[in-house]
């Protein structure tokens, strides 16, 4: 699972303080990247939540804790649990971990090298101005990932995606709340507390990454919020994924 989607599941950190009666909740973005400009759409529901793309979709059952992504390109799915999910990144936890103790043992020119090259640094947010998106006010947040990324993202107070109606609830929070796989790494310092500085709902957001030489510059932003219940089949993975070929899920081959 790329790290854009698993990003997106941490929207879920949203819902764990959101009351009862929020209304299902529709966002669709204008998107820019490497593929061009396109579109993107959310959906949140009490039971599911989906991200989808021209080339992607990732569903999230919060009841069975499933995790269901669909590659359109390669007409490929595949399915993973939370726990299972939450298992390999506590493996990637513990191997970063002893790669850090070793890395202590280095000189300390080479050791900033090397967590430079990895992206490693202590993570920031700092507040920046308001401003308007698709019809709501909303406040930037500057988001500093070590050397490996920089976000801005715009929060509104005024939209609140529904709590999940079953499933366990306290573990999504979990994982989104340590902003999944970014919190395996040990080298970035306090993610979760810097996080909680963001208030409210990212409707916009332009992401800027570096790895091992290379960049990789994105964006989406909100053109259309909707608040009508989401038609079940938005949801039926059967009829998105019907002719499509399934596959280990990508994390499980990270493994």
């Amino acid at each position: 699972m790329k790290l854009d989607r698993i990003a997106a599941v941490a929207c879920a950190a949203a819902l764990a303080t959101a009351p009862a009666v929020a209304a299902d909740l529709t966002i669709v973005y204008k998107t820019s990247g490497t593929a061009g400009p396109g579109t993107a759409t959310s959906y949140f529901s009490s039971e599911k939540m989906r991200v989808s793309d021209a080339e992607r979709d990732m569903i999230v059952e919060y009841g069975p804790g499933r995790i269901v992504s669909i590659d359109h390109k390669k007409k490929e799915y595949s399915d993973i649990t939370l726990a299972e999910l939450e298992a390999m990144i506590k493996s990637a936890s513990d191997k970063m971990q002893a790669m850090n103790a070793q890395m202590a043992n280095m000189p300390p020119a080479v050791r900033e090298k090397m967590q430079g090259m990895m992206g490693g640094g202590a993570v920031t947010v700092t507040k920046g101005a308001t401003r308007k998106v698709a019809g709501y006010d909303c406040q930037d947040y500057d988001v500093a990932m070590g050397a490996m990324m920089t976000m801005r993202l715009c929060a509104t107070t005024a939209l609140v995606p529904p709590v999940p109606a079953s499933g366990d609830l306290a573990r999504f929070k979990s994982f989104a709340g340590g902003a999944g796989a970014l919190a395996m790494n040990p080298m970035f310092k306090g993610v979760v507390e810097e996080m909680k500085k963001i208030q409210g709902f990212s409707i916009a957001q332009s992401t800027s990454m570096k790895m091992m030489g290379r960049s990789t510059d994105t964006s989406k932003e909100a053109t259309e919020v909707k608040t009508s219940p989401i038609p079940a089949d938005a949801f039926d993975v059967a009829a998105l994924t019907k002719g499509y070929k399934k596959v280990a899920s990508p994390a499980t081959q990270m493994k």
